[in-house]
């Protein structure tokens, strides 16, 4: 019986349909695109960018908000690849399992996690902030269909209790955080999930093994370094998406599973790696060229050498 209830209040699809019937078909639109401040893409871009052009000085905390984040993947993955309960028919086509939303529990967990580690505004802006775009992102989850009430509850939960877990840890350090993630995954494959496994196995194992070889090497690389570095990186991320594309989501067995779990090992450990090699490239003539015709003093970004700013100088 009380079962039942908790279905019928958290996992009964007319939830869903209710509150969209109560909003205009402009604000469903502007929760469309809310909803991507939870896409694992995005929030792998908001971290790698923070990660790179942040000040030396706290790159240490940086890189522990990418080791939550794979962590929290890791998690996810493992339980959808678990439940493998279906998604709400509003969600139509929309592919993956509903339970838990990776939208929710990745959202609690960046976002949380930076709020945390950062050191801009107060902790109570950083922490309303951050608690307002977790909000936005759950709720915009069950507005466009794709989850039920219940599965963004649980993913929210358990995105802030593993923030607090790692943060209030005497061994909250990126490198063991790295690995943690990586065993939560084999776990979840040992347990039968297929639902990303392959791709985080691969990225705890680089993010690993490349965070100990870089954590305590100083790195002071100029900002047109970094970017370089980073578009001379782009045709292996385009090569490991491509491969991906053609050959589809490996599982235990198939020739290419290695071989995925080898190139997101690849991409994470040069995400992390980039700071440091990125510094050997301060001298080459195009990084000069470059930091001169772009907003950088140092490796961050100067807002006095913004377009806007000087424009109205």
């Amino acid at each position: 019986m009380v079962r039942s209830t908790i279905d019928q209040l958290l996992f009964d699809e007319s939830t869903n349909e209710a509150v969209r019937e109560t909003l205009p078909e402009w604000l469903i639109g502007v929760f469309e695109l809310v909803t991507h401040l939870g896409d694992g893409a995005a929030l792998i871009i908001f971290a790698t960018l923070l990660y790179w052009f942040g000040a030396e000085s706290r790159r240490r905390q940086r890189a522990l908000v990418i080791a939550i984040g794979i962590g929290a993947l890791a998690i996810s993955a493992g339980m959808k690849g678990i439940f493998v309960r279906p998604r709400p028919e509003l969600a139509g086509g929309y592919g993956g399992y509903s339970f838990p939303s990776a939208h929710a529990l990745g959202a609690a967990a960046f976002y949380g996690s930076l709020a945390v580690v950062a050191d801009s505004g107060t902790r109570l802006q950083r922490y309303v902030a951050a608690g307002t775009v977790i909000l936005l992102v759950a709720v915009s989850r069950v507005i466009i269909g794709v989850h039920y009430v219940g599965d963004v509850l649980v993913g929210v939960a358990i995105g802030l209790a593993f923030v607090a877990l790692v943060v209030r840890s005497e061994r909250a350090e990126p490198g063991f955080i790295f690995a943690v993630a990586g065993v939560i995954a084999i776990l979840a494959l040992l347990l039968g999930s297929h639902e990303f496994t392959t791709m985080t196995i691969g990225a705890s194992l680089g993010a690993t093994v490349a965070w100990y070889t870089v954590a305590d090497q100083p790195s002071n690389p100029r900002g047109a370094s970094i970017l370089l570095l980073a578009y001379l990186c782009i045709p292996l991320i385009i090569g490991l998406r491509t491969a991906n594309s053609i050959l589809g989501s490996p599982v235990p067995g198939d020739p290419h599973w290695l071989l995925e779990i080898a190139g997101y090992a690849v991409a994470t450990g040069t995400i992390l790696a980039v700071p440091v090699i990125a510094e050997q490239l301060n001298d080459w003539p195009l990084v000069e060229w470059l930091q001169a015709r772009l907003p950088f003093t140092g490796r961050t970004i100067d807002p006095n050498q913004l377009p806007e700013r000087r424009s109205g100088e």
